[in-house]
């Protein structure tokens, strides 16, 4: 299931100016235990996961990718790719997801203040060994951020 919601945020500088957007971009991207977006306000629960330990192999993992895009004005009513690509550090590809996303302000936005979607998405996989793993997120096939983290189970000692 991919939850889109929108909503507004101000953006200011230190001096209290409105700070415009330049082009979407990606502004915030983590791995959670849990996410929920409502009335404006984004709840996320152990972000930043980097570790899984498994009792043992094959194991299915499944952290929560939480992604928020800015928008500029003139993006709006576009739809743009995002796509999340999850390999091991061999190269081997556990799960990849894309989305079409698009934004349409409200009839009543304030032009002061900034435009963004929040993308949350279960990341299911299957792991079969130890090791370091990517997150490669993208951004209309332009790379936008890359997140890590480590699977090592907790295997039994003959």
């Amino acid at each position: 299931m991919v939850t889109l919601a929108s909503d507004l945020v101000r953006a200011t500088s230190s001096e209290g100016q409105a700070v415009p957007s330049v082009v979407a971009s990606l502004t915030l991207a983590a791995l959670c235990s849990a996410a929920t977006y409502r009335e404006g306000l984004l709840s996320v629960l152990e972000a930043g996961l980097e570790r899984f330990n498994p009792d043992g192999y094959p194991a299915i993992v499944i952290p929560q990718l939480v992604v928020r895009i800015d928008w500029d004005p003139s993006d709006f009513g576009s739809v743009h790719t995002l796509r999340a690509v999850v390999e091991h550090e061999d190269g081997e590809r556990l799960a990849e997801v894309a989305w079409g996303v698009t934004y349409e302000p409200p009839p009543d936005a304030d032009p002061d203040l900034a435009f963004y979607t929040v993308v949350s998405h279960p990341l299911t996989m299957q792991v079969r060994r130890n090791g370091l793993y990517r997150v490669q997120i993208s951004l209309d096939g332009d790379p936008a951020r890359s997140l890590r983290f480590r699977v090592l189970a907790q295997l039994p000692q003959p």
